[in-house]
């Protein structure tokens, strides 16, 4: 199992150079990841043409959100760093793009906004 979260934004994403540690990155086909010891956190962003529709929540925040990235945490039991680290990468993409991230309830938050818990 795994911790999903998502970031929507009306701009597309600059992958990995919108993420923290950058350099630290290994890109797969349709995906961004970053390896530690015991987790994975996996960033796949889409586009216009190739992603779902957001929410009505999303779009009150971001009228025009159509781009979204999809974030993944495994294993759903990782550490305290991990989760951490989870928590930077949204909140970081969210800044970068002035978009807005969406929690496992679907409440949607500012870079700046919600909480981890």
């Amino acid at each position: 199992m795994s911790m999903d979260l998502s970031v929507w934004s009306a701009t597309p994403f600059e992958l990995p150079g919108q993420l923290p540690r950058a350099g630290s990155w290994v890109r797969h086909p349709e995906e961004w990841q970053f390896e530690s010891s015991g987790w994975l956190v996996t960033v796949l962003a889409t586009g216009r043409s190739d992603c779902d529709l957001p929410s009505d929540a999303v779009l009150q925040e971001v009228p025009d959100a159509s781009y979204v990235a999809y974030v993944t945490l495994e294993p759903i039991g990782a550490d305290q760093e991990g989760y951490d680290f989870l928590e930077e990468v949204v909140r970081t993409l969210a800044r970068a793009t002035a978009g807005v991230w969406v929690d496992p309830n679907g409440g949607v938050f500012a870079h700046d906004d919600g909480h981890f818990e």
